[in-house]
């Protein structure tokens, strides 16, 4: 295969047709957009994310939660350590069968509540831009996306 001739399949196949690629694309778009509008409450689109799923999923372990949202435990761990030093998550010790947990705090729920407004705000501005039938249409494949194993 030539050098042009691989770069056209690159380009039409995995640049123009990968699901991965503009999933990708996709999320870091979406994430600017969430990141942008929660800055000003010190809060990234991920640790937003984060603190819901934790008030959501009470009594789960750290392991467990970390399957949920799909990360290695690891990074689960990496990722809440700036929620813990904010004060928004507290970590466990270790307890039955050295298994952790985590909870949301006060101050968790207060950020979150605070947050609310800007999240609604900037769903309502992403359904006006896309059209309620883009929306939606999203919506379902990402729900099948989420589906694969």
């Amino acid at each position: 295969m030539s050098y042009e001739t691989l770069k056209e399949d690159l380009r039409q196949d995995v640049a123009g047709a990968c699901a991965a690629q503009k999933t990708r694309n996709a999320s870091r778009k979406l994430s600017r957009r969430y990141d942008d509008a929660l800055r000003p409450l010190g809060l990234k689109c991920s640790q937003y994310s984060m603190l819901v799923i934790i008030t959501l999923t009470e009594d789960r372990t750290l392991t467990e939660l970390a399957g949920h949202v799909g990360l290695e435990r690891t990074t689960l761990i990496r990722n809440l350590k700036p929620l813990e030093r904010e004060g928004w998550v507290k970590v466990s010790e270790e307890g039955y069968r050295r298994a952790r947990t985590v909870e949301i705090t006060e101050q968790g729920l207060a950020k979150l509540e605070e947050a609310l407004p800007i999240w609604y705000a900037t769903q309502k501005s992403l359904k006006e831009e896309l059209g309620e039938g883009t929306w939606q249409s999203v919506h379902q494949s990402l729900e099948a996306l989420n589906r694969i194993n």
